[in-house]
């Protein structure tokens, strides 16, 4: 109300969310695994998407939760409803979701408990859901963003998207950081997932723009300087000079592709890429 009332007087303006969000897969072909699978989106996503949109928790939430559940007056629901123009995903890696037996005894601990659902890196012969990456939580799996893109298009109405996150890190330690600008595993990484916003807006999802996280080595949470996902490196032995990665270069000239060639067959879309961080 804030925003329309003194920033968007003349209405060209736009405002909307940014959701940090897994990808999910079925620990195994079966039907209770596909639920879990539905569940943990809607604790990972909906959660914080569906009251925007639709006024309201998702459903498997209102089931589940009860009464520890709040609820939205029918003011705030007609508010909260439509609110966003615009919607952001930070997209770095998936899981396997494998479903929980419910019982009456069970006590939730974590927020994300009552989607009796577990979150697997393995899957049932085994094997990881994609390659390990540098850092020890993203494994590469673009198939769980564009799955993600086409629930939003399925789901909730197409809004325009923005990928505000994406991308990972190199360990900071001489075994992992022999040739730093040498990042051809970064390169990969964001290669791959580009390629995948473009499957999805090829299947009439409306992604407007891709962000890379991040621009520069940053201190990362509770990882500090150790973890950098900087597509320029930080050169902490050289006065802290910005050096340009290998990931850094290639963006540089991929963005200076005339936008005509990066159309695609979603009636003449164009998918906006940058290497900045957000």
């Amino acid at each position: 109300e804030l925003f329309k009332a003194c920033y968007n007087k003349h209405g060209d303006s736009k405002i909307g969310m940014a959701f940090d969000v897994m990808g999910y897969e079925p620990f195994q072909d079966s039907f209770l695994d596909d639920q879990a699978r539905e569940r943990s989106i809607d604790y990972n996503l909906g959660w914080f998407l569906e009251p925007v949109v639709r006024g309201d928790y998702p459903f498997s939430m209102r089931s589940l939760i009860g009464d520890r559940l709040p609820k939205f007056t029918k003011e705030e629901q007609e508010k909260l409803a439509s609110s966003c123009d615009i919607m952001g995903l930070n997209y770095y890696t998936s899981r396997f979701s494998k479903h929980i037996d419910i019982s009456s005894d069970f006590t939730p601990k974590l927020n994300t408990d009552d989607a009796y659902a577990s979150s697997e890196t393995k899957g049932s012969d085994g094997n990881d859901i994609g390659p390990i990456t540098g850092t020890y939580w993203i494994y590469m799996y673009p198939k769980g963003l564009t799955d993600l893109l086409l629930i939003m298009k399925e789901k909730y109405g197409n809004p325009p998207i923005f990928i505000t996150e994406n991308g990972i890190a190199d360990v900071d330690s001489d075994p992992t950081m022999t040739d730093p600008l040498d990042d051809w595993k970064r390169l990969d990484y964001l290669q791959r997932h580009i390629s995948a916003v473009k499957d999805a807006i090829d299947q009439g999802a409306d992604v407007r723009g891709h962000f890379t996280w991040g621009l520069i080595d940053n201190f990362e949470w509770s990882l500090g300087y150790s973890s950098r996902f900087g597509l320029v490196y930080i050169d902490k032995k050289d006065g802290n000079k910005r050096k340009l990665k290998k990931s850094a270069k290639w963006f540089a000239k991929f963005n200076s592709v005339p936008k005509r060639l990066l159309k695609t067959t979603n009636n003449n879309a164009t998918v906006t890429v940058t290497s900045v961080s957000v």
